[in-house]
């Protein structure tokens, strides 16, 4: 790495980032496709539309 130009140990650097940012986007857009189940409301802790408290 000592004798590359720093050219292109940028180059490098940039491949690296925008392989790391395409990578969080399709985890991003695959989760954003993932239905989600309703939460389990067990112990009553979430509040629900119809209470009137």
């Amino acid at each position: 790495m000592k004798k590359l130009p720093n050219s292109v140990k940028w180059l490098i650097i940039l491949l690296v980032l925008v392989g790391m940012g395409w990578m969080m986007w399709k985890v991003n857009d695959r989760a954003s496709r993932v239905e989600m189940p309703a939460p389990d409301n067990t112990f009553g802790i979430y509040r629900t539309t119809d209470s009137n408290s």
